[in-house]
């Protein structure tokens, strides 16, 4: 089977070249969604491959909810229709919803590789997804490299119809104005085309609910939950690839880090808001491919981010927290005289003159500080508004149109105005919001009447009104109307625009867009009445001005607060994020730049910087950034500052100076330029900061508010360093973003694993259990159910209740829940990256912090899962534990819960690691009922333990949740071909491969499966032995084309045979680099402790390792070392014990071990059972099964139960041998027709058979003979691995055979644990296994010739592995065994004994043709009695072009001859039928016959029907052709391969048909060709030559062919073939000389 397992290369979807994948994690600051795509801004001014004739140019604008179609981007016109809007939320709504059926693309990239299989389990891995949107300006985040993560297209749709008009404004905002007469939409030209009160890049929002008013207004700056969408981070790309979001209230994303409200009552942390990365990149979890989340609703990238959105505050353009204008008046020193005072929390800076005026409610500077809390007010008012309908917006995503997208930056209010004002929350609108339609003329009727009130002209028709606003508004300003007149001008202005109720402001009169043309217009008046000194106001006015997309004026004000100070970093980063939405990329890339390089703790400019460089794929220059910060902002270990401050309180930090302000003067940080924050400024933020709790917490200087902020720039440079394949480093950075969380005190991720296996050993007291102690080893895997999993984190970081300690000082809410969710994120990365080193054979096969093994990187999993749950953490988790071969004794006690879900799978012991792996994935699944990669894997689970119904329902609820999702595809496909359904299979093959056209199993898997039924249209076919073999191919049309003509190979054989290539050559790097110093080291005293010194004395291992170093193949090589030295040390036990006299090494007898740099390879796509009927070469087939038994030996000697010591050997045989028999095929199987009396038949003073068998019995007669007469019968079909191993070693067996090879069922890890000194293989697989555990395969001079095996095979001693890897490179062997030459055929066949012998033996061969006749007659009624039958009975897949060519040749040859074929599979008939009418014409193709097959007994009697079997060269009849001998019938056969076994067999069961007499030679001379050509002359004239003749009422053949009928049916009870007894002997001849051999250390084949 293809067994997908979660983790191979990623498989990227076909996409636009400057557009890649990006998937986005779920950060609440910055929205896309996880699954969903966007177009991200590009610098290149081409069309959109989305929308031809788009305008690239990366304006502000809204962006509606994602889709899964590629996005259209528009803006807004002048337009509005009632009925267009309505329509246009139904679509929106519909799309949404088939988008939330939809949107599963993410992490398809992962897949399990096992030795039963290649592809059967899927991971992880993915596609990324495009992200939609210029970035909001203040948090953008990183993308990584556009080979991974593709860059996003940030367009406008020209002349595109408006698609935000049917949003509504909000009428609830205090005052309501009255509705104009006439129509609602008579002047919404007028409205949008005014200075933007409405900007028309924001998504006004309608429909709200109730619940959106009050409450979500007064949660407006806390942590929201998010239930009804996927955010997103700004660092998502960088992120990760199915970056896990939790499905509680808040949804991670890489970036996500939400400063703490910034608007709360007092004084606030310095928790500045992240960066969601330039152009609204999002931030791809690179490692976790499989990581994936359910489906949501997607935040709008472009959108002010409110509490509607769930984030703690919106984003802001940063004001500095600190004195904006020079920094040294809070610490009493002197000031220029040009920058405006600061008064500490409690004042405004306002300029000169707020000194003199004492801050007197009638002053002027009293009159700014109102007029600025104003404005934040209005501000916050706006954001709130925006971020409501942002929500609306969300909630109708789907139309076809999309808006464009902006960067979107908001203000942070300082932290003296945020305790001066003490707003802290926006206060909620009255209403909810109300019909677009409706309301819109509300907002046509605020507009007027703000514009009365800015013209401070108007009064309220209502003189008691106007009555009541003039004593407001004098006591609002303490009888100083005079400066308000100062300040605005105009006749009885001030009589309108004060009032002494704050919640009457005058601006809050209108809408929140009114109203903040209102405070900006008020803003301006003031700065020019300060001369433009006034910093703050400046800062705020720039940033209303970037809101309302006044992008000009911003930059204006902007740069206006630069000029005062040229190293304000507030003001450049936004000047930076203001030229990027003027699509000036390159000189904001330069301000951010000398934002970084002026204060490199100031971490929004950084972020901006990343996200800018990851945008244009600058992946590494974004990593050294964030190197440069860390380097720049890393404190010495060394020292108490770091412990101390890892601890303290907020109080506790407030009253301490430990470290001076001069340590930490950001001056020392600078890099390369003559640019820093002044004395002053670098002065206050190193002392506010050094003040701040938990400062230093994270190993760099900031305070431990920011250590999130800090954990996601490392994480993301981890994405980045995955995605540039430096795995080292990537696994560096996700483990200090784990340590920076954890807490410093530990030191190392090892140091975590041993804490967390310390708190989880079985019977954890905290669980409620009791603690057993000594009972297991911290290395070995620690088995948890999800139940008990959950609870990790409590019981590690018990010490603070449960919490991160790294994170205490990060603010409640969304903000922590962030961190917490990276530090998960980082977990599972560090984990799947170990997971991949171990599993998968991935890139990273040298990775230095590899674990060392399942339990540490269980441990790992568990931590990531108790911190946030996610369905991909679930699925990593069960693909790990369904490979963990544990004993019984190691069963983990569960819920009734955990093991009432493996009840309900027939095969699953509850408590082992198969039934825990079945807990989590129905963990994952109540998580996310969606998740592809949950459903496939469970199915390939299912599959694996042999319920094939219950996987193929899971594999089509998989498909059903992703229908392009290719692993899905292949595995149904595999799976309903072992259940029959070719056709289907065909279909889900071909749709896997359209999804994915360079999925190697789907590819291959489609090959065989049309090989199977011979649709060998578009086969083509390969150069091979320039064109002996694989001669014809076959184009697209269905016609036969010579390679020896065009020498070119072509088609799906092509492909596949270059995939062949492809993966052998990769396979050939694998353990390339493993033989470092140490390692040689260490590999030399394991070989010696192990008994090298003895064996081989004189062998210099260290100089012969060293011409090994840097080779290819170097890890099968070391792997080879390995297994001789068990094997020698095994000999050398039993020599000590039972040769020498009880001498035992007191040193005992070790097992060497592989080097922990070695991964477990993957299994290549095409098996060993494939090529069979693949045109390879020796070489590739040789390699193609040393391949599959390096992983199958080096995923046992890492299992757990493989004990530290070689098995112990058994005692001298007494006087017999005992021999093992392992095999799943003792049932109604060919292998157990051929030998069911074969283990009966055993001398037992000679052998005694032990059978073991691996499958339950199916009661049949076979299955019953097998266990009745073998001396001892194991059903072993429900023991774990190291049970049986134990039994085998308990049984004291010397010789253990395989009976599978690499066939469906084989148990091989039982083998490569070697249990016995001796170990073969036959009957099972017609091939080499290419293994150390396999010693000797039986066959004959036939079947394997002696020019196909390596040159030197004495396979004793190590020196004997140097001196055979000489050839390895050799390209013409295929057997690396030794072999054991039977006298005549190999095959065994019982036919004597179970077929209907006991009615032939008194037979006459008058009896036997008169028989023979009136079945031909019963069979084939119609035939003529003259036609002769040619015939094969073989499986169709048999078959090649080639040789159905010859078949046709032959028949318009011999016209008299008809070729009877099997429908198996059926649909085989159908383009059999096609292709010979095509290639021969329907004269040859009519005489055709297609039978149904037969069971046994009639299968082999009908047999003698036929007078030539025409055996299939590529891949020989085996039992079928003992079938067909026995029935007497001639069988004309072609070895076509010299290296192939699978091609020859026929010969050597033919040869053992024939008796040893001149006849029998020239019989085999005539059926036994050299080439095709000589195979089509046989035929033609062995058919030619046959005729019947009518004697005694039946038809009695005459001619060559009749006589070697007759030749055989004499010889049938004396031949070789048939004679089982002969048989058993000869074996029992080898097993003595293979124990003898052993015993006395001598090597080669043995010829009987």
């Amino acid at each position: 089977m293809l067994p997908l397992v979660q983790m191979h290369q990623m498989v990227q979807t076909p996409l636009d070249p400057l557009v890649g994948p990006l998937q986005t994690p779920g950060r609440p600051d910055y929205g896309l969604a996880h699954h969903r795509q966007f177009l991200l801004a590009r610098p290149s001014h081409s069309p959109s491959p989305f929308h031809p004739g788009a305008d690239l140019i990366p304006r502000a604008s809204a962006v509606h909810a994602s889709q899964q179609h590629a996005p259209t981007l528009h803006r807004i016109t002048t337009t509005f229709n009632r009925s267009h809007a309505q329509a246009q939320a139904q679509a929106q709504a519909q799309a949404q919803a088939r988008a939330h059926t939809q949107d599963h693309s993410a992490e398809y990239s992962l897949r399990r590789k096992t030795p039963s299989g290649t592809i059967d389990n899927g991971y992880d891995g993915s596609l990324a997804h495009l992200a939609s949107g210029p970035p909001p300006l203040k948090h953008m985040i990183l993308p990584v490299s556009s080979k991974i993560f593709p860059t996003a297209l940030v367009h406008r749709a020209s002349g595109s119809s408006g698609t935000l008009l049917q949003r509504s404004l909000p009428p609830a905002w205090h005052h309501l104005a009255p509705a104009p007469s006439g129509r609602p939409d008579e002047h919404v030209g007028e409205a949008l085309n005014t200075p933007p009160a409405t900007p028309g890049v924001w998504g006004i929002g309608s429909n709200m609910t109730p619940e959106s008013g009050v409450a979500d207004r007064a949660s407006f700056m806390q942590a929201m939950p998010q239930h009804t969408y996927h955010v997103v981070s700004a660092l998502q790309p960088l992120l990760g690839p199915g970056y896990q979001q939790p499905l509680s209230q808040t949804v991670y994303d890489a970036a996500t880090y939400q400063p703490p409200g910034p608007w709360r009552d007092g004084g606030m942390t310095d928790y500045r808001s992240p960066v969601p990365l330039a152009n609204g990149y999002t931030v791809q979890n690179a490692v976790v491919d499989s990581a994936f989340m359910p489906s949501q609703s997607t935040i709008n990238q472009g959108l002010p981010n409110g509490s509607a959105l769930g984030q703690a505050n919106p984003f802001r353009l940063p004001l500095s927290s600190y004195a904006l204008d020079d920094g040294f008046s809070r610490y009493d020193q002197n000031r220029p005289a040009q920058h405006t005072p600061y008064h500490r929390l409690e004042a405004l800076s306002l300029g000169s003159a707020a000194g003199a005026l004492g801050g007197s409610d009638a002053s002027p500077a009293r009159f700014k500080e109102r007029a600025l809390q104003h404005a934040h007010r209005t501000y916050n008012e706006l954001l709130y508004f925006l971020g409501h309908s942002k929500k609306i917006h969300h909630g109708r995503s789907g139309s076809s149109s999309r808006p464009s997208t902006k960067m979107v930056v908001y203000p942070k209010i300082p932290k003296s105005l945020a305790a001066s004002m003490n707003v802290g929350k926006p206060r909620p609108p009255p209403h909810s919001y109300a019909d677009a339609t409706g309301v819109y003329a509300q907002h046509l009727a605020q507009k007027e009447a703000a514009s009365r009130v800015l013209a401070f002209g108007s009064r309220m028709a209502d003189p008691r009104a106007m009555a009541q606003a003039d004593a407001d508004e004098q006591a609002m300003m303490g009888g100083n109307m005079s400066i308000m007149a100062e300040i605005i001008g105009g006749p009885g202005a001030h009589r309108n625009m004060y009032s002494a109720k704050p919640s009457r402001p005058y601006f809050e009169m209108g809408s929140p867009l009114l109203n903040a043309k209102a405070s900006l217009e008020m803003l301006s008046n003031l700065c020019e009445q300060s001369g433009w000194k006034w910093v703050d106001g400046m800062l705020l006015g720039g940033c209303l001005h970037y809101g309302l997309e006044h992008y000009d004026d911003a930059l204006e004000w902007f740069k206006r607060i630069v000029n005062l100070d040229e190293s304000h970093v507030e003001a450049i980063s936004n000047i930076a994020a203001t030229l990027y939405c003027l699509n000036r990329q390159e000189e904001a890339e330069q301000h951010w730049v000398q934002a970084v390089k002026i204060r490199p703790s100031y971490l929004e400019a950084v972020e901006h910087l990343v996200g800018l460089l990851c945008s244009n794929h600058r992946s590494q220059e974004a990593v050294n950034t964030i190197e440069f910060v860390q380097r720049t902002l890393r404190m010495p270990e060394s020292g108490n500052c770091l412990r101390n401050q890892a601890t303290e309180t907020a109080s506790e930090a407030s009253s301490r100076s430990t470290t001076t302000t001069g340590d930490l003067t950001p001056d020392s940080y600078a890099l390369d330029t003559d640019t820093s924050d002044s004395p002053g400024r670098s002065f206050a933020t190193a002392a506010e900061s050094s003040r701040q709790p938990g400062f230093g917490s994270s190993g760099y200087a900031i305070p431990g508010s920011e250590n999130g902020r800090m954990i996601l720039l490392i994480h993301a440079k981890g994405n980045m360093m995955y995605a540039l394949k430096d795995i080292d480093r990537a696994s560096e950075a996700f483990e200090e973003a784990v340590l920076i969380s954890a807490g410093r005190n530990i030191k190392g991720v090892q140091s975590l694993i041993r804490t967390i296996q310390s708190v989880l050993a079985p019977g954890d007291a905290r669980l409620g259990e009791p603690q057993v102690s000594g009972q297991r080893n911290l290395s070995a895997p620690l088995l948890l159910p999800p139940e008990r999993a959950k609870h990790t984190a409590q019981l590690v970081f018990s010490s603070s209740g449960g919490q991160l300690p790294g994170l205490q000082h990060v603010a409640e809410g969304t903000h922590r829940k962030s961190a917490v969710s990276t530090t998960s994120n980082s977990l599972l990365s560090l984990a799947k990256i170990f997971q991949d080193a171990m599993s998968n054979a991935g890139p990273n096969a040298g990775l230095i912090r590899q674990p060392a093994g399942v339990g540490d990187i269980l441990a790992l999993y568990y931590l990531s899962l108790s911190l946030q749950e996610s369905p991909s953490t679930a699925n990593n988790v069960g693909i790990l534990l369904a490979s963990v071969q544990q004993s019984s004794a190691q069963q983990v006690p569960v819920s009734d819960s955990t093991a009432a879900v493996a009840a309900t799978v027939p095969g699953i012991i509850p408590g082992t690691g198969l039934a825990l792996a079945l807990a989590y994935y129905h963990y994952g699944l109540s998580l996310d009922p969606r998740h592809v990669h949950l459903h496939t894997n469970l199915g390939s689970l299912l599959k694996d333990i042999g319920q094939l119904d219950m996987a193929i329902s899971m594999y089509e609820q998989a498909v059903a949740c992703d229908g392009t999702f290719d692993i899905a595809l292949t595995n149904l496909a595999n799976a309903v071909k072992d259940r029959g359904r070719i056709s289907d299979a065909i279909i889900y093959y071909k749709r896997a491969v359209t999804s994915n056209p360079d999925f190697a199993e789907a590819v291959c898997g489609l090959s065989t499966a049309l090989n199977s039924v011979c649709d060998w249209r578009g086969r083509g076919g390969v150069v091979l032995s320039g064109g002996q073999f694989d001669r014809w191919h076959v184009g697209d049309d269905g016609m036969l084309q010579d390679v020896r003509n065009h020498g070119l190979a072509s088609g799906l054989m092509k492909r596949v045979v270059d995939i062949v290539g492809r993966q052998l050559r990769e396979s050939s790097t694998w353990g390339c680099g493993a033989l470092q110093e140490h390692t040689i080291l260490q590999l030399v005293t394991q070989l010696r402790d192990a008994g090298a010194g003895r064996t081989d004395a004189s062998l210099d291992l260290n100089a012969e390792l060293r011409k090994w170093s840097g080779r290819s193949w170097e890890g099968a090589r070391i792997l080879r070392l390995v297994e001789r030295s068990t094997r020698a040390a095994m000999r050398s036990w039993y020599l000590d014990k039972y040769v020498k006299g009880g001498q035992l090494n007191p040193a005992g007898y070790l097992r060497a071990r592989p080097p922990a740099s070695l991964s477990i390879p993957s299994a290549p796509t095409v098996l060993p059972f494939h090529t069979f009927t693949c045109p390879l070469t020796a070489k590739d087939i040789r390699k193609i099964s040393q391949r599959n038994a390096i992983r199958i030996t080096c995923s046992t000697l890492r299992s757990p139960w493989v004990p530290a010591t070689v098995y112990q050997p058994p005692s001298p045989p007494s006087p017999q041998l005992r021999v093992g028999y392992v095999s799943s095929d003792f049932n109604n199987h060919p292998l157990a027709h051929l030998m069911q009396s074969v283990f009966g038949f055993h001398d037992q003073s000679r052998v005694l058979a032990y059978c073991y068998a691996t499958t339950a019995s199916d009661k049949s007669v076979h299955r019953q003979q097998i266990e009745r007469e073998a001396p001892t019968f194991r059903d072993v079909s429900n023991w774990t691995s190291d049970r049986l191993v134990d039994q085998i070693v308990e049984d004291g067996i010397h010789i253990l055979v395989n009976l599978n090879g690499y066939t469906r069922g084989a148990r091989n890890e039982i083998f490569a644990a070697r249990p016995a000194p001796i170990q073969m293989s036959f009957m099972g697989f017609a091939g080499t296994m290419g293994a150390e555990w396999c010693d000797y395969l039986l066959a004959d001079t036939t079947a394997i010739p002696p020019s196909t095996v390596r040159p030197y095979r004495n396979n004793l001693t190590l020196q004997d592995v140097f001196r055979d890897e000489a050839d390895a490179d050799a390209s013409d062997w295929v057997y690396s065994e030794n072999i054991i030459y039977s006298r005549d055929t190999f095959f065994c066949c019982d036919h004597a004994q179970s077929a209907d012998g006991a009615d032939e033996r008194g037979m006459t061969w008058q009896d036997d043709q008169k028989r023979r006749w009136e079945m031909r007659k019963a069979l084939f009624p119609s035939l003529p009695d003259d036609a002769i039958i040619l015939g094969n009975f073989n499986q169709l897949y048999k078959i090649d072009p080639t040789t159905f060519r010859t078949w046709l040749r032959i028949l318009s040859h011999v016209p008299k001859a008809v070729l009877w074929l099997l429908r198996f599979p059926d649909l085989g008939e159908t383009h059999l039928r096609r292709t010979a009418r095509l290639w021969a014409g329907d004269g040859v193709a009519n005489r055709i016959i297609f039978t149904d097959v037969a069971p046994k007994q009639q299968h082999i009697s009908r047999a003698r029907v036929c007078d030539l079997f025409l055996d299939t060269p590529e891949c020989n009849a085996h039992t079928t052709a003992a079938d067909i001998l026995w029935s007497s019938t001639p069988l004309l056969t072609l070895p076509r391969y010299e290296y192939k076994m699978c091609s020859r067999i026929a010969a050597s069961i033919l040869r053992g048909a024939l008796p040893k007499t001149p006849d029998g030679d020239a019989a085999a001379a005539e059926l036994i060709a050299a080439d095709d050509a000589e195979y089509e002359d046989f035929a033609i004239t062995l058919g030619n030559g046959l005729s019947y003749h009518h004697k005694n009422g039946y038809g009695e053949g005459v001619g060559r062919l009749a006589d070697m009928r007759r030749l055989l049916w004499q010889s049938k009870w004396t031949c070789a073939l048939f004679d089982t007894r002969r048989w058993v002997r000869d074996l029992e001849d080898a097993y003595d000389e293979a124990w003898r051999r052993w015993v006395a250390g001598e090597g080669g084949d043995i010829y009987l």
